[in-house]
């Protein structure tokens, strides 16, 4: 099969979620890491819960811990 018969690779657009592992839920998608860190931030704040974002294989991502108080996770 020549290449101008060939299908073109598929790629994926990112998608990250806050993730709340005390209430085991996760937020609505986002293709923008900043929103779901904002996401996380704001659960965090609001319930006093330590949250953490998502990637759209679910891996937690390094360094995206949000702790209650607002001082992310050095």
């Amino acid at each position: 099969m020549s290449p101008a018969n060939e299908a073109p690779e598929q790629r994926f657009a990112p998608a990250y979620r806050a993730h709340c592992p005390t209430c085991h839920r996760s937020g609505r998608e986002f293709t923008s890491y900043g929103n779901a860190e904002e996401a996380a931030r704001g659960h965090a704040g609001k319930h006093i819960h330590t949250t953490y974002v998502l990637d759209q294989y679910g891996i937690r991502v390094v360094g995206s811990v949000q702790r209650p108080g607002g001082d992310p996770e050095p």
